[in-house]
């Protein structure tokens, strides 16, 4: 935790030179976001002239915090960890820290981590998204893991940012549930088996199908190998998710039209793992799912959900609210949008 007293020593005696710091900060994270990259492009993204820029990174370059190569600049070891220090205390001083804090409060969830920007008009924000939420997940590991993974895009990004740790063992991943009938490549499987070789961890897929009849599921749980899976899914510590918009994810899935009108009347808002919610938080539809249930979230160690982008807000704001074991990743844009869905929906129970 930053020393909130030196913060604001500096900011009073020296507002000038916060502001200083906030632009290399700024820059030399943006450096990292978009590597290898020139400096018109840098000044694009940042809204800068080149002459500013150019003075900036000759700075940055003296102090061996980036060089460059043909194809641009880029962050040294020594930049990567200047980042990493000094990230605390920039969340402070752009007020991220406070937010964070007050959003864990008002959503009485354990945590709340939230990265800069808006992942609906950047993809350099969905990657940063993801790769803070790797670093979540890394920090939750230890010895004889069980780590459940959903399928989606954002969960195939936190695969990127995973690396081996030093000293744990055992660590198992498996999916959360069966097939999503989308994409292979972001299956809730090839998600685990992605994650397990980035972690140098194991791991166990589910080779079914996410969606079948009653009858089918009883029959197929009875295969021991698919049983044996079902029993690691059920006795994870760790669960990490997505959150997602109802109405997209019942075209993903390739519902039917009266089960996506059944939503619409509904009011369905969001969507995790085959549950569907109203804005007020209440379930109002369940697909018969293989995997992960719900009645098991609230016995598991942690759960991370990971969501981003200001269209995001309303289904985070439906689904995350008094799931006091949940760590949420998310970024700046929905969470200010999410305040102010908040107040709405504060009035609305009030009527």
């Amino acid at each position: 935790m930053p020393d909130f007293t030196w913060i604001s020593l500096l900011q009073r005696i020296s507002p000038e030179a916060i502001d200083m710091l906030e632009k290399r900060y700024r820059i030399l994270r943006q450096i990292r976001l978009l590597q290898p990259v020139g400096r018109r492009m840098l000044a694009d993204v940042l809204q800068s002239t080149e002459r500013v820029i150019r003075r900036e990174v000759d700075f940055l370059r003296e102090q061996q915090l980036i060089d460059y190569n043909r194809a641009g600049m880029y962050v040294t070891p020594d930049g990567d960890q200047m980042l990493e220090e000094f990230h605390p205390f920039w969340k402070e001083i752009g007020g991220i820290g406070f937010l964070e804090r007050e959003m864990a409060k008002r959503l009485q969830i354990r945590r709340v981590v939230i990265v800069p920007g808006n992942a609906d008009e950047s993809e350099w924000v969905k990657d940063d998204l993801a790769r803070h939420a790797a670093i979540e997940l890394m920090g939750l590991l230890t010895d004889d893991s069980i780590v459940a993974v959903t399928g989606g895009t954002t969960m195939a990004g936190v695969a990127n940012h995973l690396h081996p740790l030093s000293g744990i063992r055992g660590v198992k991943v498996v999916p959360a549930r069966g097939a999503l009938g989308e994409e292979v490549d972001i299956q809730a499987n090839t998600i685990a088996a992605r994650m397990a070789r980035e972690l140098n961890a194991s791991y166990r897929l589910l080779h079914i199908p996410d969606v079948m009849e009653e009858e089918v599921r009883r029959n197929v749980k009875r295969d021991p190998t698919i049983s044996d899976v079902l029993d690691l899914i059920e006795n994870a510590r760790i669960l990490m998710h997505g959150i997602g918009e109802a109405e997209e994810m019942s075209r993903r899935r390739g519902l039917k039209e009266e089960i996506i009108h059944i939503l619409k009347e509904r009011n369905a808002v969001s969507e995790v793992f085959g549950y569907y919610f109203n804005r007020i938080g209440e379930l109002v539809y369940r697909m018969s799912t293989m995997g992960m249930q719900m009645e098991n979230v609230e016995k598991l160690d942690t759960v991370l959900a990971v969501a981003g982008g200001k269209s995001k807000a309303e289904a985070i704001l439906s689904y995350i609210q008094q799931r006091h074991n949940y760590v949420l990743v998310t970024d700046e844009a929905a969470m200010r949008e999410l305040l102010v869905d908040g107040v709405k929906l504060d009035e609305e129970r009030l009527r």
